[in-house]
C-alpha cells in the first residue's frame, strides 16, 4: 500500500528509493527497538536521508509508522479471480490480514501505533481513510456479491466482519503465539464461514 510518486507537503514527487529506504529502515528499527524508542533521527540515519524529509514526508514519527505497517499488497488476495467462490476469495484476504499481524514490525509498532491513534483523532482517521477503508470496501464488495449468489445467508455486513477479525486476530495472536499462519487462517475462515452460511 506504499504511495511512492505521492506528492510531498512542498508539491514535489517522491524520490521511490528513497521512499523505500525510510520505510524500510522503520521496519527494521520498530524490530530491533520498539515503537517507543523510535525516532526519526535514527530512522533518517538508518536511512541515509536528512531528518528534515522525514518531517516534510510524514510530519510525526506515527504517520511514518502508520505507512510503513500497511505497506503490504495484498498478494493471495490478488491472486484469485473474482468469481472464484467466496470461501476461497475469503479466505485469501484473510490470509493476507493474517500475513500482515504476524510481521515483526507489526507486531512490534502496532500496540504504540494504537495508543497514539486513540489519542488523535486525526490519525486514527487517516489511517481508515488510507489504508482501513479500501479494505473495508472490498470486504463489503465480496460479501454483497456471495448475499447475491446465495453462498451466505442476507444482512451479513462485510465490513462488521472486518472489524471483528481485526480484533480477533489481535488476540489471537497473542493468545496463541504457538499457532502459525495456516492454523490462524484456517480458526478464522471457519468461524467466520460457519456463522454465515446460507441454510
Amino acid at each position: 500500500m506504499a504511495v511512492v510518486g505521492s506528492v510531498s507537503g512542498r508539491g514535489r514527487p517522491r524520490d521511490a528509493g528513497r521512499h523505500r529506504a525510510v520505510l524500510d529502515a522503520t521496519a527494521s528499527l520498530l524490530v530491533e527497538v520498539g515503537y517507543e524508542a523510535l525516532t526519526l533521527t535514527a530512522v533518517a540515519r538508518r536511512a541515509g536521508v536528512g531528518r528534515p524529509l522525514l518531517y516534510q514526508w510524514w510530519g510525526t514519527k506515527a504517520a511514518l509508522v502508520q505507512e510503513t505497517l500497511f505497506r503490504r499488497e495484498p498478494l493471495s488476495a490478488r491472486a484469485i479471480p473474482d468469481d472464484a467462490p467466496f470461501v476461497e476469495v475469503f479466505t485469501a484476504m484473510v490470509r493476507d490480514m493474517v500475513a500482515l499481524q504476524l510481521l515483526p514490525e507489526y507486531r512490534r509498532g502496532m500496540p504504540g501505533l494504537i495508543a497514539d491513534m486513540v489519542a488523535d483523532p486525526d490519525l486514527q482517521d487517516a489511517a481508515e481513510r488510507r489504508f482501513v477503508g479500501p479494505v473495508r470496501a472490498r470486504y463489503v464488495e465480496v460479501f454483497g456479491r456471495a448475499v447475491e449468489s446465495g453462498e451466505i445467508r442476507t444482512g451479513v455486513d462485510g465490513g462488521l466482519v472486518l472489524d471483528t477479525l481485526r480484533g480477533a486476530l489481535t488476540t489471537l495472536t497473542l493468545a496463541r503465539a504457538d499457532w502459525d499462519e495456516d492454523a490462524l487462517v484456517d480458526y478464522l475462515v471457519r468461524l467466520v464461514v460457519d456463522g454465515i452460511r446460507s441454510s
